[in-house]
């Protein structure tokens, strides 16, 4: 290991030494840590005179949060209506009336919508028309009133309805493996046998800012329920957890960010719940290493969509079974009978122990290049 590489993690490591210990002394006295309203950042330019008490009320006093009620025409303190077609916020304020009722105060608000100047249709998800819906069902809704750059916005959330399920899995499934720059699609029928497959590509996730990417996000989602709703087929997809695994080199925390995973899944699920599409989830475990060393010579894929192959049969509950051809050549006789008890993912994670040893007599790094190549002459059956 090199000295920069001990100076860098032994910084690493006194960093987050220095974390655990401001989090323990709290626990250990009993107390909370401080919280400034009106963020860090602002209190501490106060502190220095760089802006005025003024502008440091405004970020202490800049948002009105009021919960949905159902029982109370979906808000009880800031309700949208319409009158005469023109859409108003109406507020409840503190003062009352002679029958101690609050006095109301309507303000305009735009509900936006894009209508495309070509064919006069709405651009995108029509929230505007459902937010309508909503309120025409009486169902509760939240808003948030914001105060930015002496502008208020609205930001209002309510219940979205489920589309009825109409593409399921019951003629043909898609599995879809989520890398950084973009879907891995595989298409397989009721039997788990082999029947297309296709890579959406996004290469500037990657290095892109954050609403670009969340943008090329949404495009990339809309291409893979397009795939799924031509050929009618259900989704399926990894049961990711994501947990703070960016504890690694700057650049490589920067290509396989879990915002990128997160994001994606989370806008495919939701993609499929508003098209119909059945969605399900399965056990991410393997299915890179079972795809790559039983399916990807088999039928021309690449490591991806070999796992997308994998995911896909997962979700008709199919067994992984290790190949006779690599259960005889991998494991050592003397292991056999142990091997034979294990479970499918031990099987699986014996595999890849010999394979990967198989490259160190070599001097080389198992990777998924380099096995496609090499997989003849590793196996001994060139």
């Amino acid at each position: 290991m090199s000295e920069r590489t001990v100076k860098s993690l032994t910084a690493k490591l006194e960093k987050r030494q220095r974390r655990l210990d401001y989090w323990t002394a709290f626990l250990t006295s009993k107390t909370f840590p401080p919280v400034i309203f009106g963020t860090k950042e602002m209190f501490l330019r106060r502190c220095k005179g760089l802006i005025t008490k003024q502008e440091w009320n405004d970020c202490r006093n800049n948002r009105i949060y009021s919960r949905g009620d159902k029982s109370k025409g979906g808000n009880p303190n800031l309700r949208v209506v319409f009158k005469d077609g023109v859409s108003f916020l109406e507020i409840s304020t503190l003062e009352k009336t002679v029958k101690n009722r609050a006095v109301k105060v309507l303000i305009p608000i735009y509900l936006p919508e894009k209508i495309s100047k070509k064919t006069g249709n709405v651009n995108g998800i029509p929230y505007r028309k459902m937010f309508m819906d909503s309120l025409e069902r009486g169902e509760a809704y939240q808003v948030e009133l914001i105060k930015r750059d002496d502008e208020y916005y609205a930001h209002i959330t309510f219940e979205e309805l489920e589309a009825k399920v109409s593409y399921t899995g019951h003629v043909n499934m898609i599995g879809i493996d989520t890398n950084p720059d973009g879907f891995a699609l595989t298409k397989i029928d009721t039997f788990g046998n082999y029947r297309g497959h296709t890579y959406l590509k996004q290469h500037e996730l990657t290095f892109c800012r954050s609403n670009r990417r969340t943008n090329l996000c949404g495009e990339l989602v809309a291409q893979a329920v397009d795939y799924a709703l031509v050929r009618q087929c259900g989704v399926a997809a990894e049961d990711l957890k994501f947990k703070d695994d960016r504890d690694v080199s700057s650049k490589l925390a920067r290509v396989s960010s879990p915002f990128v995973y997160r994001a994606l899944l989370m806008m495919l699920e939701r993609s499929c719940l508003r098209n119909g599409v059945e969605f399900v989830k399965v056990k991410p475990q393997y299915t890179s290493k079972i795809g790559l060393y039983k399916y990807c010579h088999q039928y021309g894929l690449d490591v991806h969509n070999g796992a997308a192959l994998v995911i896909a049969r997962r979700s008709y509950e199919f067994k992984e079974t290790v190949p006779k051809l690599l259960e005889e050549i991998l494991v050592p006789k003397k292991k056999l009978i142990a091997f034979k008890k294990m479970n499918e993912w031990s099987k699986w994670s014996e595999i890849t122990r010999q394979i990967t040893k198989l490259f160190k007599k070599r001097k080389e790094v198992n990777t998924p290049g380099l096995w496609l190549v090499r997989r003849k002459e590793l196996l001994g059956i060139a």
